[in-house]
C-alpha cells in the first residue's frame, strides 16, 4: 500500500483547482486572464448580494438574535409550558402601539 504524502495530495488538488478554474472560464466564454480578473480573484466580501443587510435596523437584528436565543430554551420545554410562555410573550409585546398594528395587519392577510 502506498503511503500518504501530503505534499502530493496538495499538489494534486491545486491542478484540480486549476483545471476546474479554466472550465468554467470556457464555459463563460473568458480568456484565462479576464476570468482571473472578473471572477476567480474577486473577494465578495460585502459586495455579496446575499449578505444585502443594509436595510435591517438595528431592532430587527436584535429581534433576530434574541429569537435564535429563544429557540434554543424552546426544545426544553413542554408543551404547556411553551403555550403559558407563548401567551405572555404575546401579551408583552403588544403593548406597543407599532405591534398591535402589525398584527391586524398579519391577521387581515390570514383572513382573520
Amino acid at each position: 500500500m502506498k503511503k500518504f504524502n501530503i505534499h502530493d495530495w496538495q499538489s494534486k488538488q491545486r491542478l484540480n483547482e486549476q483545471s476546474f478554474d479554466s472550465r468554467l472560464a470556457n464555459k463563460m466564454n473568458m480568456s484565462d486572464d479576464e476570468f482571473e480578473k472578473n471572477v476567480s480573484s474577486r473577494d465578495i466580501g460585502d459586495e455579496s448580494p446575499f449578505l444585502d443587510d443594509d436595510d435591517v435596523s438595528p431592532g430587527v437584528e436584535l429581534a433576530s438574535r434574541t429569537i435564535n436565543k429563544l429557540r434554543q430554551q424552546y426544545r426544553g420545554m413542554s408543551d404547556d409550558i411553551m403555550d403559558d410562555f407563548s401567551v405572555e410573550m404575546i401579551k408583552h409585546f403588544l403593548d406597543n402601539y407599532e405591534a398591535q398594528a402589525a398584527a391586524k395587519t398579519y391577521f387581515a392577510k390570514k383572513g382573520l
